[in-house]
């Protein structure tokens, strides 16, 4: 994960901003280097979601059922 990726989730952590961070743990699951890690960051990005009962929940379980985390 880039630097500035990682400044911009602390940055949303801190007001919390759930929409940012839904898509900035997507983004660091889409630029990670093995499927453990990127599952890791999907995982956050879909309880985030959840949570905030944003549309993108749907997407991210999807993603995560077809690499075998989920049911």
């Amino acid at each position: 994960m880039s630097g500035d990726l990682h400044s911009r989730m602390l940055d949303a952590h801190a007001r919390p901003d759930p929409a940012a961070l839904i898509a900035l743990y997507t983004e660091a699951a889409d630029c990670a280097n093995d499927l453990d890690a990127s599952c890791f960051y999907l995982t956050h990005a879909y309880v985030f979601a959840l949570e905030a009962g944003a549309p993108q929940a749907r997407h991210l379980h999807r993603r995560l059922v077809r690499h075998g985390r989920e049911e």
